[in-house]
C-alpha cells in the first residue's frame, strides 16, 4: 500500500494514546501500556503489521538516542570515577549471571551444555533502556546503586558484541574462541584510539566551528550527524551501535555545548523510545500464556532470582554495603533489549526452540513490566528484608520464651 507506512504510525500511537491513557487512570506505568499496544498490533494479534522492519528501526533509533543522552548526562569524567564497577563489577555480574544460568539450567532441564551456556549469554543482560529511563525520571543516576547499575548496564553494552561472536562457535560454526576474543580486543583498542582523537580535537572543533552560525537548529543537524557517524562507525567495526551513540555523548558532554544538545534531543528520545516498547510487544504471541502458563510462571521466578542474586553477589566483590546491593541486584534482574536480538541469532542457529524463545520473550516482557516498580523501590528492600527478619527473630524468641 502507498501509505502504509503512514497508516502504522498513526495506528501505533493511536492504541498507544488510548492504552496510556488507561494506565494512567489505573496508576499503571506507561513503559507496560506501550508493551500492551505492541501485543494488541503484533502480527499474531491483529492483520495490521505483517512486517515489523519499519518498526524494529525506530526501536534502533530510540535506543541510540536514549544511550547518547545518558553519554550527555554521564561524561568521561564520571566514567573515570566509576570505572572499577565497570571492570570489575560489571565482569562479576554478566560472568556470575552466565554460570549461574548455565549449572542450573542443565542440573534442571539436561539440555546440551552448549544450549545452557547460550541460556546464559541471554539472562546476562539487562535492559539498559528500561533501567535508566527510571533512573533519569527519579533523579537516581547519581545514587551509590544508580552509579553501580550504570556502571555494570555500560559492561553489558560491551559485552554484547563477544557474546554474539561467541553464539555461532557454541553452535558449531564460525572463527575459534581465540581469535574471536583478538578480534574484539583489537577493535575497543581502536574505537578507543579514535574516540580520544575525536574528543580532543575534532569534535570541539567542529561544534565551535558550527556554533559561528548561532541557530539551533543547525546544531541540532550537526549533533545528529556526529551521534549518527560515531555510532555507525563502531558497528562498521563490529561493534554495538548503542555503545557508539554513548561514547558519542560522552564526547560531547566534555564540550561546552551538553546542555544545549540534552534540551534539543530530550522530546525525540521519548517519541523513539516508545516505538522501542511497542516493538518488543509485537514480538509476542499472547497464545503461549494459554499453552505454557505454569512453565512462564517458573522461569519468571527463576529469572527474577538468579538474575537478583548474580547482581547482588557483583556489588559484594566491590565491597558495596547491602542497602545497596540489594538495590541494585533487584533493579538489573530482567531481561534486557539486546537479549532479543541474541535470541533471534540463537533462532537462527537452532540453539533455542520457537516454543522456548516465545516463552523468553513472554518472561522477559513480565520482567519489564515489573522493573518501573522494582527499580522505584529498590532503596526500600535492605530495610523491608531488616524489619521483617527482626519481627521472625522477636516471634521465635518470645515462643521460645513461653
Amino acid at each position: 500500500m502507498e501509505h502504509q507506512v503512514l497508516i502504522n504510525i498513526c495506528a501505533i500511537f493511536g492504541v498507544a494514546t488510548l492504552v496510556i491513557i488507561i494506565c494512567k487512570m489505573l496508576k499503571i506505568r506507561y513503559i507496560i501500556g506501550y508493551l500492551i499496544t505492541g501485543v494488541f498490533l503484533s502480527p499474531h494479534t491483529s492483520g495490521l503489521f505483517s512486517k515489523m522492519e519499519e518498526v524494529e528501526i525506530y526501536s534502533e533509533i530510540g535506543i541510540i538516542l536514549l544511550l547518547f543522552t545518558v553519554g550527555l548526562e554521564f561524561s568521561f569524567s564520571n566514567l573515570k570515577r566509576i570505572k572499577n564497577y565497570v571492570l570489575v563489577g560489571g565482569a562479576a555480574q554478566v560472568f556470575l549471571t552466565i554460570f549461574l544460568t548455565a549449572a542450573l539450567i542443565w542440573l534442571l532441564v539436561r539440555p546440551s551444555i552448549e544450549e545452557s551456556v547460550f541460556w546464559g549469554f541471554l539472562y546476562a543482560l539487562s535492559s539498559t533502556a528500561i533501567v535508566v529511563k527510571v533512573l533519569q525520571d527519579r533523579n537516581m543516576i547519581n545514587t551509590p546503586h544508580g552509579k553501580f547499575i550504570l556502571a555494570v548496564l555500560l559492561f553489558q553494552d560491551i559485552m554484547i558484541v563477544p557474546l554474539m561472536l561467541f553464539t555461532p562457535i557454541l553452535a558449531g560454526v564460525g572463527d575459534s574462541p581465540g581469535t574471536a576474543l583478538l578480534w574484539l580486543i583489537g577493535k575497543m583498542i581502536l574505537m578507543g584510539g579514535i574516540a580520544f582523537l575525536l574528543a580532543k580535537y575534532v569534535i570541539p572543533f567542529f561544534l565551535k566551528t558550527v556554533m559561528k552560525v548561532q541557530s539551533q537548529e543547525v546544531f541540532l543537524i550537526a549533533t545528529v550527524f556526529i551521534v549518527t557517524g560515531i555510532a555507525l562507525l563502531t558497528e562498521k567495526l563490529g561493534l554495538s551501535l548503542a555503545l557508539g551513540a554513548f561514547i558519542a555523548g560522552l564526547i560531547i558532554a566534555e564540550t561546552d555545548y551538553n546542555r544545549m544538545a540534552i534540551s534539543c534531543f530530550l522530546p525525540f528520545r521519548y517519541v523513539f523510545m516508545s516505538f522501542f516498547f511497542i516493538s518488543m510487544g509485537m514480538l509476542l504471541d499472547y497464545k503461549i500464556f494459554l499453552t505454557d502458563f505454569l512453565w512462564i510462571a517458573f522461569w519468571f521466578v527463576f529469572s527474577l532470582s538468579v538474575k537478583a542474586i548474580a547482581g547482588i553477589l557483583a556489588a559484594k566483590t566491590m565491597k558495596i554495603d547491602w542497602k545497596t546491593a540489594l538495590a541494585a541486584g533487584f533493579s538489573i534482574a530482567q531481561i534486557g533489549e539486546f537479549s532479543f536480538v541474541l535470541a533471534q541469532s540463537g533462532l537462527e542457529y537452532q540453539l533455542i526452540s520457537m516454543n522456548n524463545y516465545q516463552i523468553f520473550l513472554a518472561v522477559s516482557i513480565l520482567l519489564m513490566s515489573l522493573t518501573p516498580f522494582i527499580v522505584g523501590n529498590a532503596e526500600k528492600i535492605q530495610p523491608a528484608l531488616v524489619s521483617f527478619f527482626g519481627k521472625k527473630q522477636k516471634l521465635q524468641k518470645t515462643s521460645s520464651d513461653e
